[in-house]
């Protein structure tokens, strides 16, 4: 049994680590998307995408402003591009759009939706307004019954909590907690393999494991939200969640992966998928804030996840963070931090590298970036300054 799909992967190129390398890489990527969008506002869709780029946090422009500015306020790159000046423009654009390609237009969605924009606009320049139409926006999932990080719950919980951290005010606590209750009451234990979600989405109905869609991407709030909960209720989360993640999980050879939907029927199905979506690298990622030395098996199955994404290797995808190779290298990071071992910062360091060489030939293949934060070469951007700064911040999803 092997548990991933070899055609999916490619073997890593054994490049030593640069930080020189690292750097010129951040600083071409930004400096060329800016140039982009100062003199064609309206990024283009790169082939390898099979939808045209739009102005959402995942795919679109609303990525690109968050990565600029993200990048330019920790000192990556150095640059006075001002994304301010995008951003009316782009949310006028995500409320005309949304509407007529969203599969759930009343749901308030984090990764396609206006939030992130909304969140960006306050974050650069605070106002009362602002923040009414955050709270608006966020409470259109109270009555929704999508419960995952993409188009649902999850997502507006985040934005609730980014807000909170802004602002200390006890209503941005309250929509979190109210919305923590919604999700966690729908949180069942399925047997003996643990406490899952049923999550209704796409016009089916199934028990998704991964960090955007199903169980892992619930947690997600949970965790980085953590200071809103009583210790008592992330205690009771954390017990579920690491018996879950356990018992969900298929291991060989010292390595461990999760398919992306736990089959009832047939739960020992073996995992095709190593990517930050779907498969051990993003149940890794999401789930290394649940605390460790509570449950040695959850500790080591964590680990084994690791190992698993060392060993399907790099990612034919491309450089991308949602199903790319500086996805996986996450997971790495994680780990050290979780560890502090140094051989997860080696194998993170490794992965960047390998990384780097794929977005340069594609941009000599397709002669243009692309663009988007979470598929493209934004996001290894940011990745790359985690490796540098030895640390593991996923972008829009740890801070925002």
């Amino acid at each position: 049994m092997t548990l991933f799909d070899p055609t999916r992967h490619c073997p890593l190129v054994q490049l030593e680590w640069d930080r020189n390398t690292a750097q010129q890489a951040i600083a071409a990527i930004t400096h060329k998307t800016i140039t982009q969008l100062e003199t064609t506002p309206l990024l283009s869709r790169h082939p390898m995408d099979d939808q045209a780029f739009g102005s959402d946090l995942y795919f679109g422009k609303a990525g690109v402003l968050w990565a600029i500015n993200y990048l330019q306020t920790v000192g990556a790159v150095d640059s006075t591009f001002d994304v301010t000046t995008h951003l009316d423009a782009t949310l006028e654009q995500n409320h005309q759009r949304y509407s007529q390609v969203s599969p759930y237009p009343e749901q308030s969605s984090y990764l396609f939706g206006e939030l992130p924009l909304l969140l960006l606009q306050y974050k650069l320049s605070p106002s009362e307004t602002k923040a009414t139409q955050i709270l608006r926006s966020i409470h259109k999932n109270d009555s929704q019954p999508i419960r995952e990080l993409m188009w649902g719950i999850a997502g507006s919980m985040l934005a609730a909590y980014f807000m909170y951290q802004w602002t200390h005010e006890s209503i941005w606590q309250e929509v979190f907690k109210l919305q923590a209750d919604l999700l966690l009451n729908e949180w069942q234990l399925v047997g003996e393999v643990g406490y899952l979600w049923m999550i209704d989405l796409y016009g089916s109905q199934q028990q998704w494991l991964g960090p955007v869609h199903g169980f892992a991407s619930n947690l997600t709030p949970l965790l980085i939200g953590q200071s809103l909960l009583t210790d008592q209720e992330f205690q009771d989360i954390s017990a579920k969640a690491m018996i879950t993640v356990v018992q969900t999980a298929i291991t060989e050879d010292g390595g461990a992966n999760w398919s992306a939907v736990y089959d009832v029927a047939n739960p020992s199905q073996t995992p095709q998928l190593v990517q930050y979506c779907h498969g051990a690298p993003g149940m890794v990622t999401s789930l290394a804030m649940l605390p460790k030395g509570i449950n040695e098996e959850f500790d080591l199955i964590l680990e084994q996840g690791g190992e698993l994404t060392w060993q399907a290797g790099p990612l034919k995808k491309g450089s991308n963070l949602c199903h790319g190779t500086g996805g996986n290298g996450y997971a790495f990071l994680k780990l050290f931090m979780r560890t502090g071992n140094q051989m997860w910062l080696d194998r993170a360091r490794a992965f960047a590298m390998h990384a780097i060489k794929q977005y340069r030939l594609s941009q000599e293949l397709y002669g243009q970036l692309r663009y988007p934060l979470w598929t493209g070469d934004l996001g290894l951007a940011v990745y790359l300054w985690d490796c540098l700064q030895e640390q593991a911040n996923f972008p829009t999803i740890d801070l925002f």
